[in-house]
């Protein structure tokens, strides 16, 4: 049988494949494949066990189209994959509690551009009142080709919005924890997702946002679920390059006097006069240089 993976526990995997869901073992070669043998989103080939089981053992795994990772520094530095055969990712912050850090939203958008993965944002419990200097900031991102859409579950506001933009698509929610990212999947596609999927199959009460969840429906929408991170770590960025997935950035940076510019102190320097002009916003300029100098760092602790 052919079927999605929609969860991965340390010893299986839960695929979706004709309306039902079937947990799922690795074939011997699929284990000893690397870190990544099997993720969230892939498309598999799996034997099922007996006429009326839900249970099998996944044969192979298909080419993946595309997919969203980031850096894992556990041991060896390495990628983690946390969902394939994406369209869109959503880039979920609150207002407050907890406190939206623009700087690690430029590092989510930033990474879903390395991949050419096309991404937008959701600003959530606006019910909490936004305050003059985010509004503000959160002006600069429609000015550049990426999407703003404000919500709050308890006030339903922008929640209609969001369903039309989720609508047909599958989509990686991402964020840090605590902005509501359950709260807005539970709500756009009617269902508790601590029950969803993980209860089904005993998982002693993990909540789903423990790990990786796709969630999918009748129509074709699909919400991956993923769990609040502390610091998203990107990974095979190359630091020369790192503009150019920057949209403001990318739309001069080819403009510099040297190839190898990395937009800090060199002369001639497109990038620095745009930002001076008033052709790139300082506040994102600044991202960059965060951004920048943790590639940096993270790249000498490799060597």
């Amino acid at each position: 049988m052919r079927g999605q993976v929609v969860f991965r526990s340390t010893k299986s995997v839960t695929v979706f494949a004709e309306g039902s869901r079937y947990r799922c073992d690795l074939a011997g070669r699929l284990r000893k494949e690397g870190r990544n043998p099997v993720v969230v989103g892939d498309w598999v080939e799996f034997d099922v066990s007996g006429e009326d089981a839900k249970e099998g053992r996944v044969i192979s795994v298909e080419e993946r189209k595309v997919w969203i990772s980031r850096r894992r520094d556990v041991g060896k530095a390495r990628e983690l994959i946390l969902a394939a055969n994406i369209d869109q990712v959503a880039c979920v912050f609150a207002v407050a509690r907890p406190r939206l850090k623009f700087g690690a939203l430029d590092r989510l958008l930033l990474a879903a551009s390395f991949r050419e993965i096309p991404s937008f944002v959701i600003v959530n419990k606006i019910d909490l009142g936004i305050p003059d200097d985010v509004e503000e900031r959160l002006q600069i991102y429609p000015k550049i080709g990426i999407d703003v859409i404000r919500t709050s579950v308890v006030s339903g506001d922008g929640l209609a919005g969001l369903e039309k933009r989720l609508q047909g698509r599958a989509t990686v929610l991402t964020g840090p924890s605590g902005v509501g990212k359950s709260s807005l999947i539970s709500e756009v596609l009617g269902i508790d997702i601590r029950t969803d999927i993980v209860s089904d199959y005993n998982e002693k009460g993990k909540h789903t946002t423990t790990a990786v969840t796709w969630h999918p429906s009748a129509d074709g929408t699909a919400i991956i679920d993923t769990p609040g991170f502390r610091d998203w770590a990107l990974w095979g960025l190359d630091p020369q390059e790192l503009a150019t997935w920057m949209p403001d950035l990318a739309s001069v940076a080819d403009e510099c006097r040297f190839r190898d510019c990395l937009h800090r102190d060199e002369p001639k320097c497109a990038v620095r006069t745009a930002v001076e002009e008033g052709g790139i916003h300082p506040l994102r300029y600044r991202s960059y240089l965060g951004i920048l100098d943790s590639v940096l760092e993270r790249q000498e602790r490799d060597r």
